[in-house]
């Protein structure tokens, strides 16, 4: 059964009505996401163009890629990953090998990032750390090529407050410290911290990182935990995104699935968009299971400016992407994906 419009429809909007596009010259990109199958194509474009997205950048898993890229060519620029179906099930040579394959093969078609998934949950099934030395002939092998690394580190403040044994899954302080050690190490790299560099809950901590690491981006990605923790402190949030707006790229966090249709791809597309747009304030559409049902937090749109906008939609990927050999606003344009 498809996922109940109770989870991502509890207020009763229309998906289906019009939107005007985002106010950006040129596509729109989501920088963080996962269209994880060919068959989930058509309900994903048609929600995107429904809701002014046009490009993606999209964990994508490497069975899957060429199919993808063939029916949306110059749309999707995939992000390395491993098969997570198996991390955690081969042994750590067996995993690192079948990763370094699949790098080549993701390099080959044109991927020039690669993802490191190093939320405490992934650390304790896989046992690797951006400190193990096992993990070492990846990283390097992206450097060697140039490549932009992209991190998750750190999780909801919520998690680590009831999920987490600090015994079993470390504390935050100790993932940031393995973290900043790597992005020190590899001082010249672009990097790419996911969901606002994994705490969008502590913005000193991510002033503080993007005020040491020059080359240090973050994406605004998820929805339920951006949402929450952006509009739970949305005087701040709107000042910090201002204030680094060059070092933000705007990002989703999309999940396809089997049983996620339209309606649910488009929910996270319209609370974003409320979310940075708009002054939007009322209920989100989309339960949040990190509370009580009783108390669902409201969204608070930071009705950002349009100049601040263009760069988060559009600017500094291309810009990021550029760095790295992708020219991904020519590769899009030419196939038709911005209006």
């Amino acid at each position: 059964m498809p996922e109940g419009p109770e989870e991502y429809n509890r207020i009763g909007v229309n998906y289906r009505s019009s939107l005007p596009r985002p106010p950006v010259h040129g596509i729109v990109i989501d920088a963080h996401c996962h269209l994880l199958a060919a068959r989930h194509g058509p309900d994903w474009f048609q929600a995107a163009r429904q809701y002014g997205i046009d490009a993606f950048c999209t964990m994508t898993p490497l069975e899957e890629a060429a199919t993808l890229s063939r029916r949306y060519p110059g749309r999707l620029q995939f992000i390395v990953v491993p098969n997570w179906q198996k991390l955690g099930e081969l042994s750590k040579t067996a995993m690192i090998d079948d990763w370094l394959r699949r790098l080549d093969a993701f390099y080959n078609m044109g991927s020039r990032v690669i993802k490191f998934h190093m939320a405490p949950q992934t650390i304790n099934r896989s046992g690797l750390t951006l400190a193990s030395p096992a993990l070492r002939p990846v990283i390097q092998a992206a450097v060697d090529r140039g490549m932009m690394i992209m991190t998750h580190v750190g999780d909801p403040d919520t998690w680590y407050n009831s999920k987490y044994d600090p015994a079993k899954f470390g504390t935050r302080d100790e993932h940031y410290a393995m973290w900043e050690a790597a992005m020190t190490e590899h001082i010249n790299r672009p990097w790419l911290g996911a969901h606002m560099g994994g705490n969008p809950e502590n913005l000193p901590r991510l002033q503080s990182l993007l005020d040491r690491f020059p080359n240090l981006h973050l994406d605004l990605s998820a929805t339920r935990w951006i949402a929450r923790e952006v509009s739970a402190r949305r005087d701040a949030a709107r000042e910090f995104v201002i204030r680094n707006q060059d070092r933000l790229l705007w990002g989703s966090d999309q999940v396809s699935g089997d049983k996620r249709g339209f309606d649910f791809l488009a929910s996270r597309w319209w609370v974003h968009r409320k979310l940075w747009e708009t002054a939007y304030t009322g209920p989100s559409p989309i339960l949040d299971p990190d509370l009580p049902v009783e108390s669902q937090p409201q969204l608070a749109g930071l009705a950002l400016p349009d100049e601040v906008l263009q760069k988060i939609y559009h600017d500094n990927a291309v810009k990021l992407l550029a760095r790295i050999g992708v020219n991904f606003e020519m590769n899009t344009a030419a196939h038709g994906a911005a209006a």
